[in-house]
């Protein structure tokens, strides 16, 4: 047995792919993450290439070998190379068709079983090869010499790589482009090495090919999977947040829908972000346009931070300028260090609150900016703003709600023809004050003189317009204090007010309504202590009709 330099590299090289893929056979046998079916068909391809490089290594070492030993592994070794190249070829277009084909598909395309055929033929000649001397034959040194037909046993499987490389380009939409690559470079590298090796025959530079080729297609399928991996971790968090987005939103819708106190529910939903946030507060800031400011109208805080809600009601619209800028925009408003505010007009007054990191969001209603909803100093999620921005809706619903049941509430409790608090307003103050003292109070009972005389003679427009210029009279000196409580009769309760400044205001009562040409009938009572407001405001409806009485007596007339 004659050894040379060139020997000892291949078998070497050959042993290393061996060991490698042999290697990359134990990984995949413990891996549980790939597609089972494209797992179990690359273990084999690599188990398959693994004992074709040992084959071929063997085949190598025994080459010259004397004696029987020698005569019987030269023969095993080379008939493995040979029928373990096939083999692989098989499991490598079952592999192909498992990548790009669908369903039944493979079973329509003819040139799926035309491999089949050609790559069962290719095994079928080499088992007849060791009876015929087909392929190759040996010498009496157990020398392996090439014979005239050798050339079939290359053509068989270039025709079967051929067909397997044309399925690729046809369906190489189905896969990514790595391992089209991955799976091209099994036929393009055999190939190549094929063509040298015709002409150069000291290497086994097919098989060598077909260790890198798998070396390659494991290592792509293994980055895929990790993408996918990383994906399905990805996925997982995202449909985590997701959910906890969505308890948190359903927390918050419960709180609003549930609770029957609009300040409440929205107090108790800013705590419900401030938890998710781990932010120092929380807030809610409503724009003025017309005013051009924006006010500090709820707010949430942690039991160690400042309230800043008494301090920020009426922050003029330029101090936010770039962020109403963000708002125009749909966008949300991020701060992740106070530096980046530095040279704005907000800088100081978030200094002054301790704030370095900021996340706000708009409140629309339609296309106009009603506010933002805020959080200062955010520890957690600040990055995604996905719970603010789903928020907003609800949010901006409520205090729309609010403010109707506000203007419902004032309609409910206003006269519709002067705007002074109506009867029921009066009433409700009347059963407020049962059995309360209440101290420091004035009482004036107003009748209008003259009314049903302009109705009858300028009719009933001229009346209401003479009963609006009495109440602008009233609603001007006393405006919340003030009641119509009848067509023509008038009341007034002021509490916690001096003696003097009351009747002060009532002699300027009687001025203007003489300069507004309005005769009126007042009976007025102050006391520093009423225990029985309904006695006393009777009391005054006495001091009125006397004084009315002296009207008539004075005009001659007995109508009211």
């Amino acid at each position: 047995m004659l050894f040379n330099y060139h020997h000892f590299i291949n078998i070497a090289l050959l042993l290393w792919g061996c060991i490698f893929c042999l290697i990359l056979s134990f990984c995949l046998f413990l891996s549980k993450n790939y597609n089972q079916q494209r797992r179990n068909l690359l273990l084999w391809m690599q188990l398959d290439t693994a004992f074709l490089l040992f084959s071929d290594s063997l085949a190598w070492y025994f080459r010259g070998y004397p004696g029987t030993l020698g005569y019987y592994m030269v023969r095993i070794s080379n008939f493995l190379v040979f029928a373990f190249t096939d083999i692989i070829l098989i499991i490598f277009h079952r592999y192909v068709c498992c990548r790009l084909l669908k369903g039944n598909e493979s079973k329509s395309i003819k040139r799926v079983t035309i491999v089949y055929i050609l790559a069962s033929l290719a095994l079928a000649l080499v088992v007849v090869t060791q009876f015929t001397n087909l392929y190759y034959y040996f010498d009496a040194n157990n020398y392996y010499h090439r014979n005239s037909a050798y050339i079939i046993s290359m053509l068989l499987p270039l025709c079967c790589m051929l067909i397997d490389l044309s399925l690729l380009i046809q369906y190489r939409k189905r896969i990514n482009r790595t391992s089209l690559l991955a799976m091209s470079s099994y036929i393009i590298l055999p190939i190549a090495a094929s063509l040298i090796q015709v002409i150069y025959y000291g290497f086994s530079l097919i098989n060598l090919a077909i260790c890198c080729s798998m070396i390659l297609m494991y290592i792509v399928i293994t980055s895929e999977q990790n993408q996918k991996l990383g994906q399905l971790a990805r996925d997982k968090q995202e449909l985590a947040t997701k959910f906890e987005i969505a308890s948190i939103l359903n927390r918050c819708t419960t709180e609003l829908s549930s609770n029957n106190n609009n300040d409440l529910a929205i107090n108790n939903l800013l705590k419900i972000i401030n938890d998710y946030f781990a932010s120092d507060r929380t807030y809610i800031f409503e724009t003025d346009f017309t005013r051009q400011i924006v006010i500090n109208t709820y707010e949430y805080t942690l039991d160690h931070v400042s309230e800043e809600k008494d301090n920020l009601q009426e922050v003029p619209l330029e101090v936010i300028s770039r962020w109403m800028d963000k708002f125009k925009e749909s966008k949300v408003y991020y701060i992740p260090t106070l530096e980046q505010e530095k040279g704005t007009l907000a800088y100081d007054m978030l200094m002054e609150q301790n704030v370095s990191r900021l996340l706000a969001v708009p409140l629309l209603d339609g296309e106009e900016i009603t506010g933002f909803l805020g959080v200062d100093n955010p520890k957690e999620h600040y990055d995604d703003a996905t719970l603010l921005s789903s928020i907003q809706f609800f949010i901006t619903s409520s205090l729309r709600r609010k403010k109707e049941q506000e203007y419902l509430t004032y309609l409910s409790y206003r006269d519709t023809l002067t705007m002074l608090y109506n009867r029921n307003k009066y009433i409700e103050v009347l059963n407020a004050c049962e059995q309360k003292t209440i101290v420091n109070t004035g009482i004036a009972y107003i009748d209008l003189n003259g009314l049903k005389k302009i109705n009858d003679e300028q009719g009933h427009e001229a009346g209401d317009s003479f009963i609006k210029a009495a109440a602008s009279v009233i609603k001007n000196i006393f405006p919340e204090d003030s009641y119509r409580i009848g067509g023509d009769e008038f009341v007034i309760i002021s509490t916690h007010i001096d003696e003097n400044i009351f009747y002060e205001n009532i002699k300027h009562l009687r001025n203007e309504m003489l300069v507004n040409n309005v005769s009126i009938s007042i009976g007025v009572v102050w006391k520093s202590a009423i225990t029985d407001l309904e006695e006393v405001l009777r009391l005054a409806d006495h001091y009125m009709y006397k004084e009315k009485e002296e009207y008539h007596r004075v005009n001659g007339t007995y109508h009211r």
